[in-house]
């Protein structure tokens, strides 16, 4: 009877581990690389590669000037939704003619088959002062690449 009470212990505790575990109760349908495109009447629409992290972390890169280097932290919301906030430096690229750093949020939505997400962001820029210097506001879709990407594409154009 001893051994068996240890042993149904030890399931629960096994079990117990994996219940509490953030991975598992969070939807991870936004971890992976996807290729991010900004719209907005702030300034010209441009494009990043963006990378979500299980853990809850987000690097992304932008095409917009060398050094525009972004992360964040992210959570799940309700449904396939995903709220982000991240900060980093622009090169004059933010507000016209000013280096200064920004804060952005996103509320995104993942799409049932975790291949696109849209949603729209909440740009605010700082000079070195800490003041708002100007803010965008727009939206964004993004499309995973995968590590199949290459081969998708080659074998699409050999049909065709």
């Amino acid at each position: 009877m001893k051994r068996l009470n240890m042993t149904f212990g030890t399931i629960l505790l096994v079990l117990g581990c994996f219940a509490l575990s953030p991975s598992l109760k969070a939807d991870q349908a936004i971890v992976g690389l996807w290729d991010v495109h900004y719209t907005s009447d702030f300034g010209p629409q441009f494009e990043t590669y963006d990378q979500w992290h299980s853990d809850g972390l987000e690097f992304e890169v932008a095409n917009i000037a060398p050094g525009v280097v972004c992360q964040g932290t992210w959570k799940h919301t309700a449904g396939r939704g995903v709220q982000l906030f991240h900060v980093g430096f622009t090169f004059g690229t933010g507000c016209p003619g000013t280096d200064v750093r920004f804060e952005e949020t996103q509320t995104l939505t993942v799409s049932l088959d975790r291949n696109s997400y849209n949603g729209t962001y909440d740009t605010r820029y700082y000079d070195v002062n800490g003041n708002l210097a100007c803010e965008d506001i727009g939206t964004l879709h993004a499309t995973r690449l995968s590590v199949n990407q290459f081969a998708d594409q080659s074998n699409a154009a050999a049909i065709k």
